[in-house]
C-alpha cells in the first residue's frame, strides 16, 4: 500500500546493480568451491555465509540456494578428502606401515565426521566404513623371518639340468 519493499529494477537501477553484484560475487565464491580442499571450502561458505548474512538486498529464496550449494560444496571437498586418505591408509597397510596407515585413518574419519554433519549421503557412509573396518583388518601379519607355519628353508638347491 505505502511502497515497503516494492522496488523493481525499473524504479532503481542503483539498487538492481547493487543485487547483481552481490549475487556474482557469491556466485564466483560458490564456483571457487568446486575444487577446493576441505579447509579452503570451510572459508569460503563461511564467507558465503557472512555475504548473504549481512546483504539484505539479496532476495531470501537466493540466499537459501547458496547456503545449501555452499554446503552441498563442502560436504562433497570433505568427502573426497576422506577417500584420498582411506585409498593411502589401504595402501600403507599393504606395505605394512602400521603407524602412517593409523595416521591416515584418523585424519580420514575426522574428515568422515565433517561429511556427515554436512549431510553425506547414507550409501557414501556405509561404504566408508567397510572401507575403513577393511583397512584396520589389513596388513599386521607378515612375519620378517621363519615362523613354525613356514620354517627356514635348509634344504640345498636342485642344480639347473635343464641346460645340459
Amino acid at each position: 500500500m505505502f511502497g515497503f519493499g516494492k522496488h523493481t529494477p525499473s524504479e532503481d537501477p542503483q539498487r538492481a546493480a547493487a543485487i547483481e553484484q552481490s549475487k556474482k560475487v557469491i556466485r564466483d565464491l560458490i564456483h571457487a568451491m568446486a575444487d577446493a580442499s576441505p579447509e579452503e571450502s570451510e572459508r569460503l561458505a563461511q564467507q558465503v555465509k557472512d555475504r548473504c548474512g549481512g546483504d539484505t538486498l539479496l532476495p531470501f529464496d537466493f540466499k537459501q540456494k547458496a547456503f545449501k550449494k555452499a554446503r552441498e560444496l563442502q560436504c562433497n571437498a570433505n568427502m573426497r578428502a576422506a577417500d584420498r586418505l582411506m585409498h593411502q591408509a589401504a595402501r600403507l597397510a599393504a606395505e605394512e606401515n602400521m603407524k602412517d596407515r593409523g595416521a591416515k585413518v584418523a585424519e580420514a574419519r575426522r574428515y568422515f565426521a565433517k561429511a556427515c554433519t554436512l549431510g553425506a549421503d547414507e550409501e557414501w557412509r556405509k561404504a566408508f566404513q567397510r572401507l575403513n573396518e577393511t583397512i584396520l583388518l589389513t596388513g599386521g601379519v607378515q612375519h620378517k623371518g621363519p615362523t613354525r607355519a613356514k620354517p627356514l628353508d635348509t634344504a640345498p638347491k636342485p642344480p639347473n639340468r635343464a641346460k645340459m
